[in-house]
């Protein structure tokens, strides 16, 4: 169990303690003493567990709606394809954590180092405990678990109702993660089931509204990459930020954005240098966020730049 579910059931059992010690009358003396050797011992667990800290990667799903029969059981088939779906998703973080993109197909770089394994089965409705298989001396927090934290920070931000949050997001994403997370809550939304994710410090509950609404931002949302030439001046380029400023002469606003990585500091110096404030000609890495045709954020990576 992870130290966010034992710190919460270990909170409930202290809360139910409390209230039968404040049921209790002035004879009931032998009650009182042992109710109150088992609060000591649960403030102690709960001081213990407080101060504890997970380094390896693991997950609870709890799921609920039409596919659960109460705290029972789940079908097999939506538990099946719901526990891929997220390994999926983890796995594709893993890879852009530690390689920086995905390909557009093709194998995912890294994916045995990304493995979760069922451990148990969690109620409170009706979920799955996901662990990685650590070593248990492990002093440093796993690269596995931030790839967990993240999809279950990621997931947080498609069902929000702040726009812009969501919008601010999704720019950044890679386009086979969007995949998985369309896919994910497209089963969830198909199967009118609800979603509680506990990673970590992480405690994320997705009603049916919210999944709706995630479900229906991932499946008319996309994400388009092409390569562009624009005719210009660069106001300059930073080469300890990365960033650059460049105006082009089509009378469009100034464009911002980031460096490619292929340009090292010295160039971004040389470049700075050589065309800042000089007719050019740029070569930008445009990423699109679209929803039906309509684009809501570009972002532009310079990528060369030569005279015009």
């Amino acid at each position: 169990m992870s130290a966010k579910l034992d710190r919460d059931f270990v909170a409930a059992d202290l809360a139910a303690v409390d209230e039968l010690l404040g049921n209790l009358t002035s004879r009931d003396v032998f009650a009182k003493l042992s109710l109150q050797s088992r609060r000591e011992d649960l403030q102690r667990t709960l001081t213990e567990l407080a101060d504890s800290r997970e380094v390896s990667a693991s997950a609870s799903l709890f799921f609920g709606g039409e596919p659960v029969l109460a705290n029972r059981g789940i079908e097999a088939s939506f538990g099946a394809q719901a526990m891929e779906k997220f390994q999926d998703l983890v796995t594709k973080i893993f890879a852009v954590q530690h390689t920086g993109t995905l390909g557009q197909r093709g194998a995912i770089p890294g994916k045995d180092g990304a493995k979760l394994h069922i451990t148990n089965i969690v109620r409170g409705s009706f979920g799955f405990r996901l662990e990685e298989m650590a070593s248990q001396s492990a002093l440093l927090e796993s690269p596995l678990k931030d790839a967990v934290d993240e999809a279950t920070r990621l997931m947080e931000k498609f069902g929000v109702e702040d726009e812009d949050a969501f919008e601010s997001e999704v720019e950044n994403l890679d386009g086979r993660i969007l995949a998985t997370i369309r896919d994910f809550f497209g089963l969830l939304n198909e199967n009118k089931a609800t979603l509680r994710l506990v990673s970590g410090n992480n405690d994320k509950s997705f009603r049916a509204q919210t999944i709706a609404r995630a479900s229906e931002r991932a499946k008319i949302t996309t994400l388009d990459e092409r390569e562009i030439e624009l005719a210009g001046q660069l106001s300059g380029a930073l080469r300890d930020w990365r960033v650059f400023e460049f105006r082009p002469a089509d009378g469009r606003t100034t464009i911002k954005g980031s460096v490619g990585p292929d340009l090292n500091a010295s160039q971004i110096s040389e470049i700075n240098h050589e065309f800042a404030d000089k007719d050019s000609i740029a070569s930008f890495l445009v990423k699109s966020v679209r929803q039906n045709d309509r684009v809501l954020r570009e972002r532009f990576t310079l990528l060369s730049i030569r005279h015009g």
